[in-house]
């Protein structure tokens, strides 16, 4: 899963991503920080893959943290992924790239018929992305659901925080 709270570990950069897949071979690494769009950040580090990181990822900025969790998620077999706001706390540009990466993993994995994602957002930029939208509201409110290229998909998307 790839929590709202980037998790990352006093280790190398190749160590917080094997905790994605223990067995990745360095070139499956390099492929999935390619993927998340951190793989120029990590060649222009000393040490590359091998460069150590402080404790919560110290040394690399917020949102190279969290498109380094994302390539860690990517490494990961999982037939289910669970996504908690992948873009909060990110720039536009950022956001942008990681919600690319996600569209091209989900896309690989679904043409293989491998996993399947689930969301969950308060942002349209991430909704936007998604087959079908589940709104759960307030008791009072209730529950509604809407496929992708509906009117009622788009009702529901403007339900959610621009962005």
């Amino acid at each position: 899963s790839l929590p709202q709270r980037t998790e990352l570990f006093q280790a190398s950069v190749a160590a917080n991503l094997r905790l994605g897949r223990p067995d990745a071979s360095d070139a499956e690494l390099w492929a999935a920080l390619q993927t998340a769009g951190l793989a120029d950040v990590i060649r222009a580090l000393p040490q590359q893959l091998n460069t150590p990181l402080g404790s919560q990822g110290a040394g690399l900025s917020g949102g190279e943290s969290r498109r380094l969790a994302l390539a860690r998620l990517l490494l990961h077999p999982a037939p289910l992924s669970l996504l908690d706001e992948p873009t909060e706390g990110l720039d536009r540009q950022t956001a942008a790239q990681v919600m690319h990466a996600i569209a091209q993993w989900h896309a690989k994995r679904a043409a293989s018929g491998q996993g399947a994602i689930v969301m969950a957002s308060h942002l349209q930029r991430e909704a936007r992305h998604a087959d079908r939208i589940v709104w759960i509201a307030p008791l009072q409110e209730g529950m509604a659901q809407a496929r992708k290229g509906t009117a009622e998909f788009e009702a529901l998307l403007q339900r959610l925080r621009p962005g």
